[in-house]
């Protein structure tokens, strides 16, 4: 399946809020398709902006034309691979993402999964971009509440 392609069909022509993960998943559960992390983001869009989706497209659209978009530090899985090939992976990611910054220009950005924010600080760094940044929780292992929460409160100051 073609990830790459299908994210960039919901990429907004203006990037407000970039949300960065650490890679699309081994199991194939993309965002973009649904999966666990879309459900819990919708949970804080519905909170945020007091809406009920009726769909998970529905709510990816409504994503998208608030100028949201998910990328990934990793353009391959990495979830499978031995720790250390999984840093070098990442840490080889950053100067691809910093480029895709430069092109994003996004006002916000948040990462979702505390353990990149290191690499996404410095994939900023290289990209010259001075924002605001937020680290989340990945939305799993009892986490859930806590991103909820805090994408919630992300969301009501910078886009409702």
């Amino acid at each position: 399946m073609d990830f790459e392609a299908i994210r960039k069909a919901y990429q907004p022509k203006d990037i407000r809020l970039l949300f960065v993960g650490e890679s699309t998943p081994e199991s194939g559960k993309f965002f973009y398709l649904g999966s666990p992390m879309t459900t819990y983001t919708q949970r804080a869009f519905e909170t945020a902006f007091s809406l009920v989706f009726e769909t998970a497209d529905k709510f990816l659209r409504f994503f998208q034309e608030k100028g949201c978009y998910l990328d990934d530090l990793s353009l391959i899985p990495v979830d499978g691979m031995p720790r250390q090939e999984r840093e070098r992976v990442l840490k080889r990611s950053v100067s691809s993402l910093a480029e895709r910054i430069i092109a994003y220009e996004p006002e916000v950005v948040a990462v979702v999964l505390k353990k990149i924010a290191k690499y996404v600080d410095e994939a900023l760094w290289l990209a010259g971009l001075q924002c605001e940044k937020y680290v989340l929780p990945f939305p799993g292992h009892g986490h859930q509440k806590k991103y909820v929460d805090q994408l919630t409160d992300i969301l009501e100051k910078h886009l409702a």
